[in-house]
């Protein structure tokens, strides 16, 4: 009789061997499972419909990914900090997959309409680039990446083989270069959930990569956090000027108000963009302002420094949202102008606080 190993055996999954311990948890079982199950599906798919066939072999390639990566992690035993190292490894492995399968598909329909430009070139305009459930595979695993990041930048995000400011140009990266695929995809087949999602993970992206030029250990977290909100606020400001400037450029791309161009389009997709950005910068803003006064928190953020640049911060966000509610003759910007008054007001009423409390 043969003994196996008993440490690990490996599990063949869409040309992956991905390593299953023998202490997997059942997630880990269920999520390999699904995955295999994707796999046969893609198979079968494939010699019906090329394109079903590729998009079950994505999902597969996800799922056997997402095994891999949670298999052996107790979300209830295990610390918030622990989930750091795998979430960070998860989005930029998913990343890294759609942005593959995307250059796959370009690449495959490229082919094959130089081929029939070849035998057929008066056909050339019937080309379909049709790939079944593709885009809303795609969008759906964008709409997770960009929750996955949101949810990453709420923790810490130092783990045990990254720095923190490692980690946060990791993630930065890895959500433009992802961005800019799935914008990639919408230039080939509109869609708004795709180029809501590609802006949306550019624009956090930009944001993210501006974490790295702060200050991070030894400096108590009390203090870092502050900061990270703040430098979100401005970094999801300066996107909002840079969606802005786009939207009076791409005004060429219409033909008496039509958009006949993906520019075009996407020209009438960014004020939404834009709003969607302000709510989270408030979001931010908001968590900035109260940080002191939350129970978890036992320090005091009274810097001097950092009060300056919690102003100019609010005052930016401000300033662009009255620009935007006069040029745009646009109420809930006004609105959302008014909420960012009144956290700039709170964060300056804690800040003073924290300051006689440190006093007395």
């Amino acid at each position: 009789m043969i003994n196996l190993p008993p440490i690990k055996f490996a599990l063949p999954v869409c040309t992956l061997a991905v390593p299953v311990s023998v202490d997997m948890t059942p997630v880990g079982y269920s999520l390999l499972g699904a995955a295999l199950l994707a796999l046969i599906m893609a198979v079968i798919a494939w010699f019906r419909s090329s394109s079903a066939g590729a998009c079950a072999l994505l999902w597969a390639a996800v799922l056997s990914v997402s095994g891999w990566v949670w298999g052996s992690i107790d979300p209830v035993a295990g610390a918030s900090g622990d989930l750091v190292g795998p979430l960070t490894i998860w989005i930029v492995s998913v990343g890294m997959i759609l942005t593959l399968f995307i250059a796959a598909e370009g690449f495959i329909e490229y082919q094959r309409a130089w081929r029939e430009l070849r035998r057929t070139p008066h056909k050339i305009g019937d080309h379909s680039m049709e790939w079944a459930g593709l885009d809303d595979s795609c969008t759906s695993l964008g709409l997770l990446l960009l929750i996955a990041v949101f949810a990453q930048l709420s923790m810490v995000l130092k783990c045990h083989w990254a720095s923190e400011r490692l980690v946060a140009l990791i993630l930065g990266v890895s959500s433009i270069v992802t961005g800019i695929s799935l914008l990639r995809l919408v230039t080939r087949r509109w869609r708004i959930g795709l180029a809501d999602i590609g802006l949306g993970l550019l624009s956090v992206g930009v944001a993210t990569l501006l974490l790295t030029v702060l200050p991070f250990e030894p400096i108590a977290l009390e203090e870092r956090i502050p900061a990270r909100f703040n430098t979100i606020i401005i970094g999801l400001t300066v996107m909002m000027w840079v969606w802005i400037w786009l939207y009076g450029v791409w005004h060429q791309q219409l033909d008496d108000g039509a958009a006949w161009t993906t520019a075009g389009h996407m020209r009438s997709r960014l004020p939404r963009i834009i709003v969607a950005l302000a709510v989270i910068s408030l979001v931010a803003a908001g968590m900035m302002s109260g940080w002191p006064r939350l129970k978890l928190i036992g320090g005091h953020d009274a810097s001097f420094l950092r009060i300056g640049f919690g102003v100019i911060g609010h005052l930016f966000l401000i300033l662009t949202l009255i620009v935007l509610a006069r040029r745009w003759k646009h109420a809930p910007l006004g609105v959302l102008a008014g909420v960012a008054s009144l956290s700039l007001c709170a964060f300056l009423v804690i800040r003073l606080s924290v300051f006689s409390e440190i006093k007395t």
